[in-house]
C-alpha cells in the first residue's frame, strides 16, 4: 500500500475538486447537512482512493480535472444517475436527457465491477457485522428502506466513469480477487485509522 502515501498529493487534489462539485449539487429537499461535513467527506472518498493504483489515481485526477474545466459536475451526475434505479420515472423525464450516455462497454464493465463489489460487501458484513450496519445497506434491493445502497450508489458513481477507466477498474478488481484480496477490506482499514482506530478489530468490538 506505499502508493497510498506516494499518491496523498494526487488524491487529496481529486477530493478538493470533488468537495467544490458537492457544493453546487442541489437537492430536492434543499442543501444537506452532509455539503457542510467536509470531515466525513475528506474520510469515505479518501478511504476509497487511497487504496486505488497509482496509474488509477493519475487517471482519475485528470479526469475530474478535465470533467470540472468542462462544467461537468461529476458528483452531481452521480446523484442524478443513481435516481435511474430509485426514482426511474423522475430519472427518464429530468435527468436522462441532460447526462451523457452509458455505452453497452461501460456497461458490461461496471456490472463485473458491481457484482465483485457485493460480494465483498456481504462477505464483509458476515464477519463483521457492527461495522457492516453502520454503513449503507448492500444490495439494490434495500433501496427502499430510505438509504440508497451501496450498490446502487456505485452504479450511479461507475457510470459517471469513461470506458477507459472503466476497463482499468475491472481489471483492478480481478487483480485484487485473482489475490485474494477483498476491497472491502481495504476500504474500511483505511477508514478506521483515518477514524482513529488501530484496526477493524477494534472499530468492530467499539460499537
Amino acid at each position: 500500500m506505499n502508493h497510498i502515501i506516494s499518491n496523498k498529493a494526487s488524491v487529496e487534489a481529486i477530493i478538493n475538486a470533488e468537495w467544490e462539485m458537492f457544493q453546487q449539487v442541489n437537492n430536492i429537499g434543499g442543501r444537506a447537512s452532509c455539503q457542510d461535513d467536509f470531515e466525513t467527506f475528506y474520510i469515505m472518498r479518501f478511504s476509497q482512493y487511497a487504496s486505488w493504483t497509482e496509474e488509477m489515481v493519475e487517471y482519475y485526477l485528470k479526469f475530474v480535472n478535465s470533467s470540472f474545466a468542462a462544467g461537468r459536475n461529476l458528483v452531481s451526475e452521480k446523484y442524478g444517475r443513481m435516481m435511474k434505479y430509485t426514482h426511474p420515472d423522475y430519472y427518464k423525464r429530468e435527468i436522462e436527457p441532460f447526462v451523457p450516455p452509458v455505452t453497452e462497454g461501460q456497461i458490461t464493465f461496471i456490472n463485473q465491477i458491481v457484482k465483485q463489489m457485493v460480494y465483498w460487501e456481504k462477505d464483509f458484513s458476515k464477519e463483521y457485522p457492527k461495522l457492516s450496519a453502520a454503513g449503507r445497506p448492500i444490495s439494490s434491493d434495500m433501496d427502499e428502506s430510505g438509504f440508497t445502497s451501496m450498490e446502487t450508489y456505485a452504479r450511479g458513481e461507475l457510470e459517471t466513469y469513461p470506458l477507459e477507466f472503466l476497463s482499468l477498474y475491472a481489471e483492478y478488481i480481478l487483480n485484487l480477487k485473482k489475490s485474494g484480496k477483498s476491497l472491502s477490506v481495504i476500504n474500511q482499514e483505511i477508514m478506521v485509522k483515518l477514524y482513529g482506530y488501530n484496526s477493524i478489530e477494534e472499530a468492530e468490538s467499539s460499537l
